[in-house]
């Protein structure tokens, strides 16, 4: 009887079963599709499998892929005696390890032994390397064998709550690497970071958030593959780096930090898709304070497609008082937020926007006509909109607010008007 999964409805099954003729088509399948088969299971429940025929008893064995959990494992079953047990049956059939997923406590284990079964690992040509270590943030972290840094095989790295130690004098390339996710990781040196990041010529897609206790002074991201970029600041409001982008092939960006001591933005794609949500604290009687928010909105002022925090265009209504804005020619669509903020916030930048064509625009408080009158959408604006967008709640002024860019559109051809 053929089984496609071991859930399988019973009405199924025997459907199965009468197309078939009894005979179990799946299990005569060659053992390389079998074994790919497999793959697209967690290591339990390829195991599970082994009970259906002898054919299938030691399949699981030869799948090049470990997806495990530590809660699985419970009384006498030791984990890092499996994850030995498998790693050796491999090794003598000359087999890779493709993929190594692992959802883990580090408190559970002995944390040295743990870090020489992973350097196995990594030795073992791993393409795809998983580790989910789940504690809280004072507690233990897993650290990182050397091996990692040189390992040719890697192509995708996902990470959570590691520390990655100084390489010190030992090389770090990782040529095969596309994707970095980092969340809750420790990097001990300001450079490792980017050491890492400049190791991968082939480098896709990184994703930066990092451990809350974590010092970096700096975030430098230079890259020439690199295709999108998310950074995300769970520090506390002290000790903020400095970010650093140059990658010159982005398509995608989002950058949500506190307080970065400083953003600077050198090169990204023409028509990258970028989502800033930053504060500056800056003294603006202070030149080199002020230096620090013209030049991140040098760097903003090359997009052509922007999605802006309420407190990000407070930063710049507080920076366009005492010096002028640069002018945004580029943009081309903004999201402009406007939750737990005001209306008088954004003139100042669409002043800047003559050729905006896309407005989306999220109040939590739909603003009255005097405050529009006091603070009133530019010309330029008013002139260039093609597409406006509404996200506000249902209130009498609704209709009234988009009774007046409906007036004052002239070029305007589809509006939306939508709840938040």
């Amino acid at each position: 009887m053929a089984r496609t999964s071991l859930n399988t409805p019973l009405s199924k099954k025997k459907f199965i079963e009468s197309e078939g003729s009894g005979k179990d088509w799946l299990s005569d399948l060659p053992c390389h599709l079998l074994c790919r088969i497999l793959s697209k299971l967690s290591t339990k429940e390829s195991v599970r499998t082994s009970v259906l025929s002898p054919r299938w008893s030691n399949l699981w064995s030869l799948v090049s892929v470990l997806d495990l959990d530590f809660q699985d494992f419970k009384g006498d079953h030791d984990m890092g005696e499996f994850i030995d047990s498998f790693m050796e049956s491999h090794k003598e059939l000359g087999l890779k390890l493709k993929r190594f997923n692992l959802f883990y406590a580090v408190t559970e284990h002995f944390h040295e032994v743990f870090v020489w079964r992973l350097n196995k690992v990594v030795k073992r040509g791993v393409c795809d390397l998983t580790i989910q270590n789940m504690v809280d943030v004072d507690e233990a972290l897993v650290r990182m064998p050397l091996s990692l840094y040189s390992c040719a095989t890697l192509v995708n790295l996902i990470l959570y709550c590691v520390v990655f130690d100084h390489p010190g004098s030992k090389s770090v390339s990782l040529p095969s690497v596309k994707k970095m996710y980092f969340e809750g990781v420790k990097f001990d040196g300001h450079s490792v970071l980017e050491t890492l990041i400049s190791s991968c010529p082939v480098l896709e897609e990184l994703t930066v958030i990092p451990h809350p206790e974590d010092y970096l002074e700096v975030i430098r991201v230079r890259s020439q593959s690199l295709e999108s970029f998310r950074l995300e600041s769970k520090r506390f409001e002290c000790d903020n780096p400095n970010v650093e982008i140059d990658a010159p092939s982005l398509e995608f960006m989002s950058i949500c930090d506190n307080k970065p001591e400083s953003l600077k933005i050198h090169r990204i794609g023409p028509f990258a898709e970028v989502t800033v949500d930053v504060e500056f604290d800056v003294e603006y009687d202070d030149p080199s304070e002020i230096t620090k928010v013209h030049n991140f909105l040098v760097g903003l002022s090359s997009f052509h497609e922007l999605t802006i925090s309420a407190r990000t265009l407070e930063s710049i209504d507080e920076y366009s008082k005492v010096e002028p804005l640069p002018p945004f020619s580029n943009l081309f669509r903004l999201d402009a937020s406007l939750v737990e903020s005001s209306w008088e916030v954004l003139p100042s930048f669409l002043g800047c926007c003559m050729n905006l064509d896309s407005l989306v625009l999220e109040l939590d408080r739909v603003p009255e006509m005097e405050e529009i009158k006091l603070s009133p959408v530019p010309q330029c604006v008013l002139s260039s909109l093609d597409f406006l967008q509404l996200k506000t709640p249902s209130t009498p002024s609704k209709m009234k607010l988009a009774t007046y860019f409906r007036k004052n559109c002239t070029a305007l051809t589809k509006m939306l008007l939508s709840g938040r």
